[in-house]
């Protein structure tokens, strides 16, 4: 069985081709396939088989259709258990298939493979790997769906993708010598993609080993007239080094050799990479990273000072500190400054305007506070911060021999700092932040970095690091959304046995991390094991029984409810292999009804901040059909639409509760569903009665309330819950005082809700 997509899409069996169907049908398998072992969800791959505004009303019914006829194709014939599977799994479809089964998959492990052997200094297995990864097209990627008018994002980043790899193995050809074997291809590359840079340097290159000079020169001149006459920009540092380079006839462009070990790293992140010594994109005069100032950077140098050589001008130096002569590594030569391998992390925090309100003097509490969690967290994790400027805090994990390798503790350190600020919205939904407003990126490189340590008399200082692996991770946190972690491909490589990744739609090689591993991944609530163990067995007979239960989950410290509330919603949608939607709100007030009635609602629906009214009405619209049904639907609708609309103002809470309660109960029939509401006590009787009535009035529904108070809940309803079957009340213990607590107080205490 093979299925290619790198062409037109075909699928092969031994028997011969296999007919696909319609266009639909075909465009339906196409994209599962661009997203092979992974959930599609139903919105997403409608949206990409029908283009936005053309799908027909019956679309999502054609989309079932074709998806039964494709699994018919797809099925194993009699004695095949490798054949691919379509599987149904909310809130999609997957595609499980092996990787050597799907073209697209294989061209990526040779691709891979050769930049490997690139970085490791083997070019003649770099640029075999590399042709063989490139013989896998046959045309442009999905051809005859293209013909046919798809155009799809994923198809443009492969194309670049491919571009990518072509460039890679013309390095791979020019480190081997076949300079002139290669010069036609480099010159058709070239004239076809006038605004890449590293393919021209490379033809630079080829055209002055061949003995044309003046070519070469010629090559740079076009270059330089398409960047300034299409973009009005100049050309890059690297091509204009090299024209000064060609010009000065500089030895080192005279005869290829393959890259030593010990620059590997170097090779890895610099755009060329095509002679030893050549300069780096961070060059010899590179300086503060950008928008951080005390963060110096230093160049790829070809290895540590001697012992008694101050550090120089390129080693970093700390906030109102200047590498003065008594601040040079020891004449022993014990370590103090040296290139050695390492993981970086560079995390970044955020504010938003929910702290706007906040004196200077808490705004400096919260941040301090929350780089202190950051510090806390990576020291667990075997690093230590060697930099902090306002918002932005840098940590190294240096290789040690009795300590796990430096890129999973990079990683692991990461992973905790965002589990610990947030908690997933759905399996399916990125991260929200436990503090409304408080935002995190983060970024983690792993290769060769230059780390000094300031003597100290304790012995060795906190290190400092530079290079190239710090502009690189300070690039990468530029682009990496909030609550993500991303990391390079040679970190992903080195931790792919204990992380789980998704990879990025970029031409350049970045993943986000998903997680640790289930085997290997720690709590960071471990002192509340216990009653977390309480509260997912309450789901498990929830799912079991198909009825309606309610934890209240009473402390006074609103720190400890929330830290509580958020691993047990990170808990359960991480849990099993059974998906659960998780719906979760704060209550502001009393007089604050229908605002988290309305959160959930919204979530529920897909209703974001950014959807104007007309928007929202048409998404609700679309979900309550879908949940309860077009009568139904049209009953509940001009109710429900009060909510995510949010033109509340003299609206009557109770009809809206009442219909809202019904959206709920139905909504939690196909998939259970938990709701999560903390501070429960500083609402009015209408929502708690609503909470009540919801598990009390739907007693076949798979539904979890899960309620976090003050103890003030039970003087007000000393009754509560009423007429709820099943329900478990806990009283918290206060938690054992860390970073993290001390971070919700923080932000809390304003509030004058003290812990």
């Amino acid at each position: 069985m093979e299925l290619r997509l790198l062409g037109p899409l075909e699928m092969e069996r031994d028997t011969g081709l296999v007919p696909l169907g319609g266009t639909r049908q075909r465009a339906a398998l196409a994209y599962l396939l661009l997203h092979a072992n992974e959930v599609v969800p139903t919105r997403r791959l409608l949206s990409a088989v029908w283009p936005t505004g053309r799908a027909p009303g019956t679309a999502r019914k054609i989309l079932q259709n074709a998806i039964w006829r494709l699994r018919r194709t797809l099925a194993a014939p009699p004695g095949d258990t490798d054949a691919p599977e379509l599987l149904t799994q909310a809130p999609g479809y997957m595609v499980r298939v092996a990787p050597e089964q799907v073209d697209l998959m294989r061209f990526e492990r040779l691709a891979q493979q050769g930049r490997t052997a690139l970085l490791r200094g083997d070019a003649q297995c770099a640029r075999q790997s590399l042709r063989d990864a490139l013989d896998l097209w046959h045309g442009p990627a999905l051809s005859d769906l293209v013909e046919e008018g798809t155009a799809w994002p994923e198809l443009t980043a492969l194309e670049q993708k491919r571009l990518d790899v072509m460039e890679d193995r013309f390095e791979g050809e020019l480190l081997c010598g076949e300079h002139l074997s290669v010069l036609s291809e480099l010159d058709a590359f070239v004239q076809a993609e006038p605004l890449r840079e590293r393919a021209p340097r490379q033809l630079m290159l080829a055209l002055y080993r061949c003995g044309r000079q003046a070519d070469a020169l010629d090559v740079y001149a076009r270059v330089r007239t398409a960047l300034v006459e299409g973009l009005g920009l100049e050309p890059g540092r690297e091509i204009q080094q090299l024209q000064r380079d060609i010009l000065a006839q500089d030895s080192r462009l005279d005869t290829p050799a393959p890259l030593p070990p010990a620059t590997a790293d170097s090779a890895a992140h610099t755009p060329s990479g095509l002679w030893p010594g050549h300069r780096s994109w961070s060059g010899a005069d590179s300086g503060a990273v950008p928008g951080h100032e005390g963060v110096a950077v230093t160049p790829a140098a070809p290895g540590p000072p001697g012992p008694g050589v101050a550090a120089g001008p390129g080693v970093p130096v700390g906030p109102g500190r200047s590498p003065e002569p008594q601040d040079a590594a020891p004449a022993s030569g014990d370590g103090y400054a040296a290139r050695r391998p390492a993981g970086v992390l560079m995390l970044r925090f955020g504010l938003g305007a929910e702290f706007d309100d906040l004196q200077g003097g808490a705004i400096d509490r919260v941040l301090d506070t929350v780089c202190e969690l950051a510090r806390e967290k990576m020291e667990n994790s075997g690093g230590c911060s060697t930099m902090s400027v306002g918002s932005v805090l840098l940590g190294v994990f240096e290789e040690a021999p009795d300590r796990a390798d430096c890129a999973e503790r990079a990683v692991r350190a990461g992973i905790a700092i965002r589990d610990s600020l947030s908690l997933p919205a759905s399996p399916f939904a990125g991260n929200i932040p436990v503090l409304k407003g408080l935002s995190m990126h983060a970024a983690a490189v792993t290769g060769t970095s230059y780390v000094c340590r300031w003597p100290s008399a304790e012995g060795s200082g906190r290190p400092w690091v530079g290079g190239e692996l710090i502009d690189l991770c300070e690039a990468m946190l530029d682009s990496t959304p909030p609550g993500e972690v991303h990391v390079c491909d040679e970190t992903r490589r080195r931790t792919e046995d204990s992380i789980e990744y998704h990879r990025l739609p970029l031409p350049a090689p970045t993943w986000q991390v998903r997680g640790a591993k289930p085997e290997a991944g720690d709590s960071p609530c471990a002192e509340r094991d216990s009653e977390l163990e309480l509260m997912t067995g309450f789901l498990s007979r929830v799912r079991r029984h198909s009825t309606p239960h309610l934890i209240t989950v009473l402390e006074r410290s609103e720190a400890g409810r929330t830290r509580l509330l958020q691993e047990f919603h990170r808990r359960v949608v991480n849990v099993g292999a059974d998906p659960v939607r998780v719906l979760s709100g704060t209550v502001a007030g009393p007089d604050d009804v229908l605002s988290v009635p309305a959160t959930m609602l919204a979530d529920y629906c897909g209703v974001t901040c950014q959807d104007g009214a007309e928007t929202a009405r048409l998404k609700l619209t679309a979900v309550l059909r879908e949940v309860t049904g077009p009568d139904r639907a049209a009953e509940l609708l001009p109710l429900l639409n009060t909510l995510v609309t949010g033109a509340r103002t003299g609206v009557e809470p109770l009809p809206v509760l009442r219909a809202w309660r019904r959206f709920m109960a139905e909504a939690a029939r196909p998939t259970p569903l938990v709701l999560v509401w903390n501070n429960l006590h500083r609402a009015d009787d209408a929502l708690l009665d609503a909470v009540e009535q919801l598990c009390g009035e739907n007693p076949d529904v798979p539904l979890l309330a899960v309620v976090g108070a003050r103890n003030d809940l039970l003087t007000r309803r000393p009754g509560w819950p009423r007429d709820v079957r099943h329900t478990m009340t806990m009283r918290l213990a206060p938690p054992a005082d860390d970073a993290l607590d001390r971070l919700l107080r923080s932000a809390f205490l304003p509030d004058g809700d003290p812990a």
